[in-house]
């Protein structure tokens, strides 16, 4: 079988879904050869394709077309970046509580509008009124805004404990001065973790901080995909180029498609440098 990735790079309705459909469907048929040709007693179950779409409509899409493309002979799964995450961090979450010493067994997901709710309860006593008004900002903005922050850096890769030093490098100090959102995000993160509360952010940063470098995930991982094929690679977040490059360093089979003059969610949770560093 094939084993150097496909890279298919073109403007929208260039035919690169197409491609990539054609790809996956020559590659079902060489791995339903492959089985046919061993004994029956020494069949086994293979290891599957991991499929990646950008957002829910084109991973609807995207797994219809597949199955067509197969005929139905094969298991389509289509998912989004940031759903086979979440999923990925909730399955192995027993591998987190472990490694993090955490306390809540049982992780619960936050909607952007609890989070935002417990967040402004837990950091009102460190907000000024005065100072946000003086600083022309909301109470409300404020928070979204440091809650964003810790979702762009998480899909990004960067740690939470840089935010502070790169938010003092790029943005000019306010009069009066705010509180420190790294600060507050590093206080939110131990807060949330203390009870098991998972926003978006946290589940992209516990993902490819301590799953993906985890030995105990990287088996699972490498025995259940042997293959991936990821559509739209321009609006995927950053992190997914590790996960991506931990397959394709293990002999995965990859077919990927790009839109150079893509970007359409650049900023959070896309990054299209992750194409320009070729997978």
């Amino acid at each position: 079988m094939q084993r150097s990735s496909i890279w298919i790079s073109g403007p929208t309705r260039s035919g690169k879904t197409t491609h990539l459909v054609e790809a996956f469907r020559q590659w079902v048929k060489e791995i339903q050869r492959q089985a046919k040709s061993k004994p029956l007693a020494q069949q086994s179950p293979s290891p599957g394709a991991l499929i990646l779409a950008a957002n829910d409509e084109n991973r609807r899409d995207l797994g219809d077309r597949l199955a067509i493309a197969v005929r139905g002979t094969y298991p389509v799964s289509a998912k989004t970046p940031l759903g086979f995450i979440t999923e990925e961090v909730l399955l192995f979450w027993p591998l987190l509580f472990e490694q993090l010493h955490l306390k809540a067994q049982f992780p619960l997901s936050l909607r952007p509008e609890t989070e935002q709710e417990l967040a402004t309860q837990l950091w009102r006593p460190q907000l000024s009124e005065s100072d946000l008004q003086e600083a022309r900002i909301s109470e409300y903005r404020f928070v979204r805004q440091t809650l964003d922050l810790l979702q762009l850096a998480g899909a990004s890769g960067t740690p939470i404990e840089d935010i502070s030093l790169l938010l003092q490098q790029g943005l000019p100090e306010t009069s009066p001065p705010l509180p420190d959102r790294g600060k507050l995000i590093l206080q939110w993160r131990q807060w949330c973790l203390e009870r098991g509360l998972l926003s978006y952010g946290l589940i992209y940063e516990l993902y490819w901080r301590y799953l993906l470098s985890n030995p105990q995930y990287q088996q699972h991982l490498s025995r259940r995909y042997c293959a991936i094929f990821a559509d739209d690679l321009d609006d995927y977040p950053a992190i997914v180029k590790d996960l991506a490059d931990f397959l394709l360093d293990r002999e995965a089979f990859g077919t990927f498609t790009y839109n150079p003059d893509g970007q359409v969610r650049l900023g959070l949770n896309a990054d299209p440098q992750i194409g320009r560093a070729h997978v």
